[in-house]
């Protein structure tokens, strides 16, 4: 079994709450398939099944979380977390998380099965744009590497961020769930998490927050301290296709004012130059991450914009500078 991000941060211990908390609500409205979206870029998985994987999704405007604005989400991990922040940064400082907190994989990692999708798409006019990120099909890795290898259990489900008033949201839809205790780490239902200034480093966190209970009408459980272990159950049950789980800031008309600066890079396949673009700072310092995590590269930005990467071996890789919000992917040919 593969810790879950949220029980590991846990174990970490907290501090007390920061300023933005947050308010559970929930309603019903017809699950829609996502149409004309992007499917996510799983390159780094090698063209295989993918299993813990790492992708990128632009929003194309400014989301607000923990008290910073982010135009990008990333996920890495076993699960469905959406993370914003430096996370290939050593100190693993400021980093927020909203998401399903399961062990998902491709259901077509088992030969012949079907296999499960993942894609985005940002909908709606300036001001009150959406991203929407679909799992589709969705297998669990408890049941594919348990002892009698299956992927009977499926899940349908997309995470919706909000540009207005950084709102964030979890669609349930038809999903086919028969041995929930198997996949959900022995409970009936899936484990909905948000955290907000998790640190590593200082072994804190600003904000926790789960969804518990009933599905149709759960309840929100805010930390400050561990858990026991019976704290950390998620719904008693499988949400009905079509509900809908909302967390908006109790404050929605604060004053977010720390903007995290961004940065891109060109070209995103290269045989020997990237190219960064964005105000850096000359102490700030880069890394490049391949797709186990390690780095393979690091340096100091000196206000050069240019990082010479012919040495590294061809495959994909992670960009990222200290203090800036995003991450950028690249293929080294």
């Amino acid at each position: 079994m593969k810790t879950p991000l949220f029980l590991i941060a846990l174990l970490l211990g907290v501090s007390t709450f920061a300023q933005n908390t947050y308010t559970l609500s929930t309603y019903t409205s017809n699950y829609t398939e996502l149409t004309n979206s992007t499917p996510a870029d799983l390159s780094d998985e090698g063209g295989q099944p993918w299993d813990n994987p790492l992708f990128i999704v632009p929003f194309g405007f400014e989301f607000e979380i923990g008290g910073e604005t982010f135009t990008s989400s990333i996920q890495f991990g076993g699960g469905a977390l959406m993370g914003f922040g430096d996370i290939f940064s050593p100190e693993l400082e400021d980093l927020h998380f909203f998401g399903l907190n399961e062990d998902l994989t491709d259901g077509a990692t088992l030969e012949g099965l079907d296999s499960s999708f993942i894609s985005y798409a940002v909908v709606g006019e300036p001001g009150n744009k959406i991203a929407k990120i679909q799992y589709d099909n969705a297998a669990f890795y408890e049941e594919i590497a348990g002892p009698e290898p299956a992927a009977e259990n499926r899940i349908d489900f997309q995470l919706w961020f909000y540009e207005e008033n950084g709102i964030m949201e979890i669609h349930y839809g038809e999903s086919n769930l028969p041995n929930p205790e198997l996949i959900f780490y022995g409970n009936a239902g899936p484990l909905a998490v948000l955290v907000t200034d998790l640190n590593f480093t200082s072994e804190t966190i600003g904000y926790g927050a789960a969804i518990f209970g009933d599905p149709m009408n759960p309840s929100l459980a805010e930390f400050t301290d561990i858990p026991d272990d019976e704290e950390q159950e998620g719904l008693n049950g499988i949400p009905l296709p079509g509900r809908v789980h909302r967390l908006a800031p109790s404050n929605p008309l604060a004053v977010f004012s720390a903007k995290a600066p961004e940065f891109s890079i060109y070209p995103t396949i290269t045989e020997s130059e990237l190219w960064v673009k964005g105000e850096t700072n000359a102490n700030a310092n880069y890394r490049i991450m391949d797709i186990t995590g390690k780095e393979v590269l690091a340096g100091k930005m000196q206000n050069q914009n240019v990082i010479n990467v012919s040495n590294l071996n061809a495959g994909v890789y992670l960009f990222s500078i200290d203090g800036m919000s995003n991450a950028a992917k690249f293929i080294k040919k």
